[in-house]
C-alpha cells in the first residue's frame, strides 16, 4: 500500500498547492490512499518558505493579510471588516454585537464548509482519510484565532463576540457531512480505526495539544486516546500491520533530539503489543517539522513526518514487505528516499549527525530549507 501523507498545512495556497500537484502525480506514483492528519485550517500559522530561517514579526508584518481574508472567504470580506471599525473606535452596542456575532458564524461555517470541500477534492484522486487537528477542534475553535489574525484585533475581543451566536454546533454540522455513508471515498478516522487490506489504520485525533496537564481539556484527550487504544488493541487479531497516526504533541528532548509520545495510554500500549504483529508504525504531526525523523524503536517504525506548513512538503509511505518513507517537496519537485536507523543502535549528538541517518544528501537539505541551527531537524 502507498500512502499520500499529508499534515499541518494550514494555508489555502499549502493546501491547493499540493492538491494539483498530487492531480498530475497520483497515477503515475500508483497512489492507493490519501492520509490527512489534520490542521488544514491555521492561517496565522502562515510561514515563509520552509519555516524556519525568517523573521516571523517582519514576515507577518508585510503579508496583505485583507487579500489573505479576500481569497478564503470573499463573501464574507467586506461584513467582517466592518468589525475592524467598531474594535478601532472602541464602539460598544448590543445590537451592532449580534450582528458581528452572526458575521463571525459565518466565518466558521465557511472555513469548516471549505474544510469539508477540499477533502472532498482530494478524494476524488484517490481514497482519502482525514484526521483532526487542534485548528480543527470543537473544544477550541482555533479559526477564531485565524480570524482575529487576518483583521488584526484582539483574539478574546472575537471570542466574545463570537458567543453572542450559536457558532459551536457548526462542528456537529461537519462532522454529520464528512461521515455521511454516501461518501464512498472519503472517512473520518480521528477516533475510529479503519482496516485497509491487512493494515488497520487509525488516528488519534487532536482534540487538544496536549493530554498530560491536569486541565479538564487534557483529560478529555487523554480519555479518548485511552478508548482508542482499547479498541485497536480488540482488533490486533484481524491484521498484521498496524498504522498509527497522532496529532496531539508529544515531549521533546533537544541534546540530543528525541521524541516520545506524551500520552501514557499511548506509550502503555505501545508497550503491551511487543512481539505481536509484522509491522508497527506510528506517525508524529508537529507543524514545527522541516524534515522527515524515520527510524524504528521499541518495535515500531517511527515516521516524525513533513509538516506542509513549510513550503507545502509532505510524505509517501509503502507498506509492504518492507516500510519505506519518501520526502516529498513539491515546490522543487523533488522526492528523496529516506534511509532507516535504529533508535536504539545509533549514536549521534547534532541535528546533523541525526539528519544524515536519513538524508544520503543532508548538505543538500540544510543549505535549501535553511535549517542550520535547527535542533529538531
Amino acid at each position: 500500500m502507498r500512502v499520500a501523507l499529508i499534515s499541518d498545512s494550514h494555508t489555502k495556497d499549502n493546501i491547493e498547492f499540493i492538491l494539483e500537484y498530487l492531480k498530475r502525480k497520483a497515477l503515475s506514483w500508483k497512489i492507493d490512499l490519501i492520509i490527512i492528519n489534520g490542521d488544514i485550517l491555521g492561517e496565522n500559522e502562515i510561514r515563509e518558505g520552509y519555516g524556519y530561517n525568517y523573521n516571523k514579526k517582519l514576515f507577518h508584518a508585510s503579508l496583505n493579510k485583507d487579500k489573505i481574508l479576500q481569497n478564503i472567504v470573499p463573501e464574507l470580506s467586506d461584513n467582517l471588516k466592518k468589525i475592524i471599525d467598531a474594535y478601532e473606535k472602541g464602539l460598544k452596542d448590543e445590537a451592532m454585537e449580534i450582528e458581528f456575532s452572526k458575521y463571525i458564524r459565518d466565518y466558521v461555517k465557511a472555513r469548516y464548509d471549505y474544510l469539508i470541500n477540499i477533502l472532498k477534492k482530494f478524494s476524488s484522486i484517490k481514497k482519502t482519510y482525514f484526521n483532526m487537528g487542534v485548528y480543527e477542534s470543537p473544544l477550541h475553535y482555533k479559526v477564531l484565532t485565524e480570524l482575529a489574525f487576518l483583521l488584526d484585533i484582539s483574539e478574546p475581543y472575537i471570542r466574545r463576540i463570537a458567543m453572542l451566536s450559536n457558532y459551536r454546533e457548526i462542528y456537529k454540522e461537519f462532522l454529520a457531512k464528512i461521515k455521511d455513508p454516501k461518501l464512498k471515498k472519503l472517512k473520518y478516522i480521528g477516533g475510529t480505526t479503519i482496516i485497509e487490506g491487512d493494515v488497520l489504520v487509525t488516528g488519534i485525533p487532536g482534540l487538544n495539544p496536549s493530554s498530560t496537564t491536569s486541565d479538564k481539556a487534557s483529560e478529555f484527550q487523554e480519555k479518548i486516546t485511552s478508548d482508542l487504544m482499547s479498541t485497536i488493541t480488540r482488533q490486533l487479531g484481524y491484521v498484521s500491520k498496524l498504522l498509527i497516526l497522532n496529532q496531539t504533541q508529544g515531549r521533546l528532548r533537544k541534546d540530543p533530539f528525541a521524541f516520545r509520545p506524551g500520552s501514557y495510554s499511548v506509550r502503555n500500549f505501545l508497550e503491551s503489543v511487543k512481539g505481536k504483529l509484522r509491522q508497527k508504525i506510528f506517525v508524529q504531526s508537529y507543524h514545527h517539522w522541516i524534515t522527515t525523523h524515520f527510524y524504528t524503536a521499541s518495535e515500531f517504525f517511527f515516521i516524525l513526518n513533513n509538516a506542509a506548513v513549510n513550503n507545502a512538503l509532505f510524505n509517501i509511505l509503502e507498506i509492504s514487505t518492507k516500510v519505506n518513507v519518501y520526502d516529498v517537496d513539491p515546490k522543487k519537485d523533488r522526492v528523496r528516499r529516506l534511509k532507516l536507523y535504529n533508535h536504539n543502535l545509533v549514536d549521534y549528538s547534532t541535528p546533523e549527525d541525526r539528519l544524515k541517518l536519513n538524508y544520503e544528501d543532508s548538505s543538500e537539505i540544510m543549505k535549501e530549507r535553511q535549517i542550520k541551527g535547527c535542533y529538531y531537524m
